[in-house]
């Protein structure tokens, strides 16, 4: 492995200032050093121990990064693309920051800060978690909080999500306008940003005039053998009874496709159905599903900026921050008014 002490002999120079430009202290050090350094590190593959980079300043340089399971591993294994693609974009943007990212999925808030204690991080992003875990690491843990994803009763933690209301009432609005009247909205529970994008149908709905019991709220079982029996029982049923399913996640909605084929059912010709993030399921389901885009990487790079101007100080803490979601039209609704 080669070490400062290699380059700074090949350069004919002292290991500190090797040691400084490898940190970007430059200021004492000519140009034509600097060049002639850099260029030995090229050449030479040098990599930078993580030790060393966190004695540099005397910080940890280490971003925490705690994903809630509130459903269990189970839920976790059963394709939730989207929470990857977030904690990806996540890495992605710590790293540019030259910060390391350590990554950790627990169950309760008490855990989390445990982790975050043993860690030393500088500062915590948190997915998964309800707004009340969230204020309890905010209070407890020394280092700031920026949460993804949560809505809070009276704002006390900083916060990155979606303007889900507005997103529900977006997609609920295209529905409408393709001449559904009566809507399913399926979500695995009632809080936060499932129950936002659930009040934007409603008031899609009221806008139009339609009768709230035209549009059905439903909750499925988050477990997925305990949902496989939910489908088998009731998925008929509400395909007679509703004509369009508007699902709160796109795997819920590739999912509940291949069971409403394997009843016989066509996709959109008997029933219309729809999803949420734009996540893989989304195109490999077939027929493709329509949908809410959501960004992830705009998402994880300003939890990460957020997070850094609280952490440095550079502006004054700004505590939420709603992104807008695209309504993504494919194949799997069909237009009624054209029938």
């Amino acid at each position: 492995m080669v070490r400062i002490k290699d380059i700074a002999r090949k350069a004919g120079v002292s290991p500190t200032t090797v040691s400084n430009v490898i940190h970007g202290n430059n200021k004492k050090v000519s140009r034509e050093t600097v060049e002639k350094i850099q260029k030995l590190l090229k050449e030479m593959d040098y990599v930078p121990s993580m030790g060393a980079v966190m004695l540099v300043g005397g910080n940890s340089r280490l971003i925490g990064v705690l994903a809630g399971e509130p459903g269990g591993e189970d839920r976790h294994r059963e394709g939730n693309a989207f929470a990857n693609e977030l904690i990806r974009a996540l890495e992605s943007e710590i790293y540019k920051r030259n910060y390391y990212m350590l990554l950790h999925f627990v169950s309760t808030a008490e855990e989390g800060i445990q982790f975050a204690a043993t860690w030393n991080v500088e500062g915590l992003v948190t997915l998964g978690f309800s707004a009340r875990d969230n204020e309890k690491l905010q209070l407890k843990c020394r280092a700031p909080v920026v949460s993804v994803d949560v809505y809070y009763e009276k704002q006390r933690v900083a916060n990155v999500g979606l303007d889900d209301r507005e997103a529900g009432c977006q997609m609920a609005d295209y529905l409408f306008g393709c001449g559904h009247r009566e809507l399913g909205f399926l979500a695995d529970n009632d809080v936060g940003v499932d129950h936002e994008r659930w009040e934007g149908v409603l008031l899609s709905g009221r806008k139009r005039g339609i009768k709230e019991t035209e549009i059905r709220h439903i909750i499925i079982p988050q477990n997925i053998q305990e949902r496989k029996m939910y489908y088998e029982k009731h998925l008929k049923e509400l395909a007679q009874t509703a004509d369009v399913l508007f699902f709160a996640s796109d795997y819920y909605a590739a999912e509940a496709v291949a069971y409403l084929q394997d009843m016989g059912l066509s996709v959109p010709c008997d029933i219309s159905v729809a999803g949420f993030d734009d996540s893989e399921a989304a195109l490999l389901c077939r027929p493709r599903l329509t949908t809410m885009r959501q960004d992830n990487s705009r998402k994880g790079a300003l939890a990460v900026k957020k997070l850094f101007e609280y952490i440095e100080g550079t502006r004054g803490r700004t505590l939420d921050a709603k992104l807008k979601a695209e309504l993504v039209v494919r194949d799997s609704v069909a237009d009624r008014k054209c029938i």
